[in-house]
């Protein structure tokens, strides 16, 4: 006889953990399967000689102390899941360094009233601008929480009286609302530096999600766990371990069964059956209607033209470094460095889809800023990240392989040594070079995609969030992570996760496909 399961969720990443931990804190018996023998996804981490790297995280918002806890760090309270994060001193540097001429170098702190001094001192003629924008921040918050609060089916008349600056919102890019508000040139330059989070152009990303993490960031401040990502996916674990739920690691589910039209079961590589009522997947779209799923007539045709309309994500190319040097032996004072070789996104976006790196956008992570004792003392973390907007990899053959990321990691080195002086190549110590490559092979992500689907004005988290419910695929099948309704980043998938919990409730509650 099979087990029987109100949830199975596929894939232990940051959305599957908590819509796990969140089902099972509301009394749902939840399964999960994972193929990995550990827990995380890309929230993991490895280890490379005296060095322990993390596999993708920089930092996560809105955790905070005190009076100053955000709203994940409250979730992770209210759900029980004790991790030890540290604060990081500084939103970002960024520089632009064109034709070798230095057009921007500006560091943005943390903290509204610092962000509004350094306005002052930089853009004096945007202080209005920048309240507009948190008062918008608001705005987006409040109709957030109004819509989830409505499940899904607000009241128009509410939408049109209270909310009409979130409504407006919704319509717009990144770009369209800064103009909007009447930003100068210079600071929408300088509010483009955290583009390459969202993994599209500040004319095409949707002004919603755009607006919601960089004022997150700049009125909350950013944190990183203590012991790396994986001791966050390792907490959610433990927790929901303790409230019931069940993993099963080395264990990869290769089919989703259905009953009478809806989701009534699980068969893993062994031949194992787990009946449930919902799937949780953090596998894509693509895989679970191509590969997982018995019947295929079931998916609804919309589900298929959203696929073939949505492009993916950042497929990211990673460096990461252990130096044998300190950080002030290097020079390094920055947590997060953002160095682009062009002011405008679209620019650098476009240039994105080869390997050349023609134009780049350079994000340079140093741990020990946050975290002096992340390594051994005297020595150094540093993680190079750039991304590409296509499969650039596509047609490098077997054979080159291995030659060709090289060169992408030494054209990486070299920019960031000329740019901002650091002696890094002599004092490499260790050297790992993850590609789109291994993405795809650890994260099993097309084309190794680490951002789920673009961020588009027509498809962005406001958009996603209004047809999440009014498009329901085949019942009792829900997704989660980057790729969902609540997009890429790690606030946005565990959050998302959560509500997805929610959502699987009220389903298996209400008879599930019966």
């Amino acid at each position: 006889m099979s087990e029987k399961y109100d949830l199975i969720v596929i894939g232990a990443g940051n959305g599957g953990l908590m819509t796990a931990c969140r089902a099972s804190r509301m009394g749902l018996k939840t399964l999960v399967l994972e193929r990995h023998n550990m827990p995380g996804g890309a929230a993991s981490s490895f280890v490379r000689g005296r060095f322990e790297f993390d596999a993708s995280l920089h930092e996560v918002p809105d955790f905070g102390e005190g009076e100053a806890r955000g709203e994940l760090g409250k979730l992770f309270d209210e759900l029980g899941i004790k991790v030890e994060m540290l604060p990081v001193k500084d939103a970002f540097r960024y520089i632009v360094q064109e034709n070798g001429k230095r057009t921007i170098d500006v560091t943005f702190p943390h903290g509204k009233d610092k962000v509004m001094d350094l306005i002052s001192e930089i853009c004096p003629e945007d202080v209005d601008c920048m309240n507009k924008l948190f008062m918008a921040y608001d705005d987006m918050v409040a109709g957030l929480d109004y819509w989830g609060s409505a499940r899904g089916n607000p009241d128009p008349e509410v939408l049109r009286t209270k909310h009409a600056n979130f409504m407006k919102i919704m319509t717009m890019s990144a770009g369209e609302f800064f103009r909007a508000i009447g930003m100068s040139q210079k600071l929408i330059d300088i509010m483009t530096a955290y583009w390459p989070y969202q993994g599209t152009e500040i004319n095409t990303i949707d002004a919603s999600r755009y607006l919601l993490m960089i004022c997150s960031f700049f009125e909350n401040g950013a944190y990183i766990p203590k012991m790396r990502s994986h001791q966050i996916s390792e907490a959610i674990v433990n927790r929901a371990a303790k409230l019931g739920c069940k993993f099963l690691f080395g264990t990869e589910a290769t089919k989703i069964i259905t009953k009478k039209g809806a989701v009534s079961g699980v068969r893993t590589e062994d031949g194992r059956i787990f009946e449930c009522t919902a799937v949780a997947s953090n596998a894509f779209p693509e895989v679970v209607y191509g590969k997982l799923l018995d019947d295929k007539s079931l998916v609804p045709p919309y589900e298929y033209k959203k696929m073939n309309a949505r492009s993916y994500g950042f497929r990211a190319f990673s460096v990461y470094l252990g130096l044998d040097a300190s950080p002030e032996e290097i020079g390094i004072e920055d947590y997060t460095i953002f160095i682009g070789s062009n002011k405008d996104s679209k620019v650098i976006y476009d240039n994105s889809k080869d390997r050349e790196l023609s134009e780049y956008s350079l994000d340079v992570c140093c741990l020990n800023i946050a975290n002096p004792d992340c390594s051994p003392k005297g020595t150094t973390m540093i993680v190079l990240t750039i991304s590409y907007t296509d499969d650039a990899w596509a047609d490098v053959t077997e054979e080159e392989y291995v030659k060709e990321k090289r060169r992408i990691a030494d054209l990486m080195i070299t920019h960031l040594e000329e740019i901002m002086g650091f002696k890094v190549r002599e004092h490499i110590e260790e050297i790992e070079i993850a590609s789109p490559v291994t993405f795809a092979r650890y994260m099993a992500t097309p084309q190794g995609c680490v951002y789920g689907y673009s961020s588009e004005k027509w498809d962005g988290m406001s958009s996603r969030t209004v047809a999440n419910g009014a498009e329901r695929t085949i019942p009792g099948l829900f997704f989660v992570g980057g790729h969902s309704s609540s997009m890429s980043g790690y606030l946005p998938t565990y959050t998302g996760g959560n509500r997805t919990g929610f959502q699987i409730l009220g389903y298996v509650m209400s008879g599930g496909g019966k």
